[in-house]
């Protein structure tokens, strides 16, 4: 019988005696990696498919609020932004809000969007390889929105139905065709969870109709929603920026922003740091006790394995792989509890106005690079706490063995 089938038998033989540790394992396993998890899908959403050469050299401005007096970000901003010195391109981004007409009538309310190279939605399907710029008439959809699956659309003609303006308080429709031309990861939400991209002037032009103003200087006048300044070098965006809020625009890093986290999310972060030292400690302690009272009440099938030419490293090596597979079972275990206490914290944390946009609404499931580290880290703790009583016992001689150790 080899080592590890014989390990194995002893674990189900034993298996009521190592409840305690089978419990106290999994559970630290479970809270961490719930605690985790959810930090961990938070990020990920926050910095989904963002190029991380161009966010560390992108400058986002926003336009002002009322009565701040600051500058609007209107095509005069973007010149006088060209002309800083390290400054590669200033990308502007405007919004217009379109309803999609489908094939039955209905469809979702989406937000037409000017395209900026420093910020391309993942693309995961388009009707040509050069997607961007797009030609007049064309648009660019997420692959599904609010409920709605868009992806029988690619490459056909639909109905995007805009407002336009006639006096104050009334508007009227206004039907244009358009081709959908590519799809996008819906995950992507950097530019409003429901953007659909479109050429520029037909996003000017739907913009202008919308507020009632010529579109010929709509950009002059009105402006756009947002700026994007790329720096030359990921070392100029400090100065720069400065110099950008020196100018009293309201300017912040890309790179801050995907940093950021809301304050409770950055709590359970640490809290689940704090808590795998902790509970990484009871493991150890705990493996200690169970491998050193399970090696006591086992002294005579030790003495037995003495007795019969077994040599001390197969009796250590017995005993650690025994703990081992223990803590293996402990930390499946513990796995799977942590995705349920996951996705329940993360089902409340979507509750929360402010924290619903960090939240997934599918599962907050574990990347690779956290779990497989969790789960090693769990097997280790076990294995290491077994080593001494075990070493103990293997040493025994057979007489001694025998006696009540």
């Amino acid at each position: 019988m080899s080592l590890w089938s014989l390990a194995l038998a002893n674990v189900w033989a034993l298996r009521r005696r190592l409840v305690g540790l089978v419990v106290l394992v999994s559970a630290a396993v479970a809270v961490c990696l719930g605690a985790f998890a959810i930090t961990d899908r938070a990020q990920a959403v926050t910095t989904s498919d963002v190029k991380e050469s161009t966010a560390n050299r992108s400058i986002t401005i926003d336009p002002p609020g009322e009565g701040s007096g600051n500058p609007l970000l209107t095509a005069r901003s973007v010149k006088e932004l060209s002309e800083l010195p390290r400054v590669e391109s200033v990308q502007y981004r405007l919004q217009a809000s379109f309803g999609l007409v489908t094939d039955d009538g209905n469809g979702p309310l989406l937000y037409a969007t000017t395209y900026r190279a420093a910020l391309p939605p993942p693309v995961v399907d388009a009707v040509r390889e050069d997607l961007f710029p797009l030609r007049a008439g064309e648009v660019v959809l997420p692959s599904r929105s609010q409920g709605f699956d868009l992806t029988p659309y690619l490459g056909k003609k639909v109905t995007a139905t805009t407002n336009r303006f006639v006096r104050e308080g009334e508007g009227t429709g206004v039907d244009q065709p358009v081709t959908v031309v590519g799809l996008y990861d819906a995950t992507w939400q950097l530019d409003n969870p429901d953007a659909a991209y479109a050429d520029d002037a037909t996003v000017i032009r739907w913009a202008a109709e919308r507020n009632g103003r010529p579109v010929k200087d709509f950009v002059d006048t009105v402006g756009y929603d947002q700026l994007t300044v790329v720096a030359r070098k990921e070392s100029d965006v400090p100065g720069l920026t400065r110099q950008i809020q020196d100018r009293h625009y309201t300017a912040t890093t890309l790179r801050q922003v995907l940093d950021t986290l809301p304050g409770i999310l950055e709590l359970l972060r640490v809290a689940g740091q704090v808590l795998l030292v902790v509970l990484g400690l009871l493991a150890f302690a705990g493996t200690v006790t169970a491998t050193g009272a399970l090696a006591r009440r086992r002294a005579q099938e030790i003495g037995i394995l003495k007795a019969v030419g077994f040599r001390t490293r197969f009796v250590l090596a017995l005993l650690v792989a025994e703990m081992s597979l223990v803590a293996a079972v402990a930390a499946v275990v513990g796995v799977v509890l942590g995705v349920g206490l996951a996705g329940a914290g993360a089902a409340g944390l979507r509750t929360v106005p402010e924290l619903k946009p960090y939240v997934e609404q599918a599962l907050p499931l574990p990347s690779a690079g956290l779990l497989l580290p969790l789960v090693a880290a769990a097997v280790l703790v076990v294995v290491a706490g077994s080593l001494g009583p075990a070493r103990r016992a293997a040493r025994m001689s057979p007489t001694q063995a025998m006696k009540d150790w």
